[in-house]
């Protein structure tokens, strides 16, 4: 019973911070709807999805690997050690990123709306230098809880007032770029120490890079249709299916932070040395499949009724829009907890990897051709038809694992493209 209580307050405690980071500036978005019109709705969309990508690319695969690189470990030197190599991965990462979201700012910010597309990408590419994943790792919410949680609170908190005041809708993504920048900052002078970084110059980190390939380009492959319908949907919808499309990808959003919560209050858990590995991940997968069953109907029930309360009637989304979001998201629960919980503590990360890759082969043009016909209904049925190629790909290299160790009951095999830790 005492574990049971043990592991709601965990799940509650990772899963409840996210969502409170996400939904401080979610208050905002009936203001900007209204106020800033239709062209500053698609302008800000588009900035976060660009963002969302180069956060991806930024993160270097650390959210996928990391976990289970510092919870494989109770060395403290070890775990520092991990986290300066991945910030000073994850910084250069980020400068290179800066002046590619300005191009693409600049292509897709047109009617006057660059500043408000570049500085919402810079701030949601700026969340790939989040030590959550470190927290998650050493089991430790409270962490995330001052260090990232409450920095972007605070942020749009200073900032409504201004706003509100101002009409200056800029201010909204300016207030979450700061907010994120600062908490990491605050982290790292307080959680690492001078020695952590010795020898740690231009040569290693690169080499920390490229041994990074394989979750990177995980993680990258899965943000091809779960980050970027918005691109796709701008260049085949109309303004307003786009801006349709974009009420309801708001709340899933929302939605994938719960997601995500639950996945890494679970995977340090699940990777933990001496415990019970299977039965963990079973119970992962089933907390994941409920999770997503809820969504799904959530989006369907609720979805058209909410974005018509949040950002009028005009920017309302319908029904099927809801409802294949709402698909999407039982999918993506359900290959959480298959790619993390399963695939990758047992060594399988090129199997995550090419699930993502098929998903986003199927997806992406689903996504294109769908929207030039249904508009923003499209988009989502496309991302909802890439997800669950994802999940039949892990079903299958899962099926494949289980019937390889009945043959071999020794122990799982490995495909050698997990990282180690051999920093420094």
């Amino acid at each position: 019973m005492s574990n049971s209580r043990a592991m709601v307050k965990r799940i509650a405690a990772f899963a409840g911070l996210p969502l409170l980071s996400s939904l401080a500036p979610f208050l905002l978005l009936p203001y900007i709807a209204r106020v800033g019109g239709e062209g500053t709705w698609n302008a800000l969309a588009v900035g976060q999805a660009i963002g969302s990508l180069a956060a991806i690319l930024v993160a270097l695969g650390w959210t996928l690997s990391g976990p289970a690189r510092v919870a494989g470990t109770s060395d403290p030197r070890l775990r520092r050690r991990l986290y300066a190599m991945s910030l000073l991965t994850r910084l250069a990462a980020f400068a290179v990123c800066i002046p590619v979201l300005a191009g693409v700012a600049a292509l897709y910010g047109d009617g006057g709306h660059f500043w408000e597309t570049f500085v919402m990408a810079a701030a949601q590419a700026a969340a790939g230098l989040s030590p959550a994943w470190y927290c998650i790792a050493i089991g430790n919410a409270g962490l995330i809880a001052r260090y990232d949680v409450v920095p972007r609170i605070v942020g749009t908190i200073v900032c409504v007032p201004v706003l509100l005041a101002t009409g200056l809708i800029i201010l909204y993504p300016a207030a979450i770029l700061v907010g994120g920048l600062l908490g990491t900052y605050f982290f790292t002078r307080r959680h690492s120490r001078r020695q952590d970084y010795a020898g740690l110059h231009a040569a290693p980190v690169l080499r920390e890079i490229w041994a990074l390939r394989a979750a990177s380009g995980t993680t990258m492959a899965a943000a091809a249709y779960s980050a970027t319908p918005i691109l796709v949907v701008a260049a085949a919808a109309l303004p307003s299916g786009l801006a349709v499309f974009v009420s309801a990808e708001k709340l899933f959003r929302v939605g994938l932070m719960a997601v995500g919560a639950l996945g890494s209050s679970l995977q340090g858990w699940v990777a933990e040395i001496d415990s019970d590995h299977v039965k963990r991940r079973k119970f992962s997968l089933l907390c994941h499949t409920v999770l997503g069953l809820a969504g799904l109907a959530g989006f369907a029930l609720l979805g058209p009724f909410v974005t018509q309360i949040l950002f009028g009637t005009a920017l309302a989304a319908d029904f099927a829009t809801c409802f294949w979001f709402g698909l999407a998201f039982l999918f993506i629960s359900v290959n959480t907890s298959t790619g993390s919980h399963w695939l990758v503590p047992m060594g399988r990360i090129r199997a995550v990897f090419w699930s993502t890759v098929a998903g986003a082969a199927v997806g992406l043009p689903a996504m294109l051709a769908l929207s030039i016909s249904l508009q923003g209904a499209g988009g989502a049925l496309g991302l909802a038809i890439g997800e669950f190629v994802v999940c039949a790909v892990q079903a299958i290299a899962l099926l494949g694992l289980v019937r390889r160790d009945r043959r071999n009951p020794a122990g799982p095999a490995t495909d050698g493209s997990t990282a180690t830790n051999t920093v420094g």
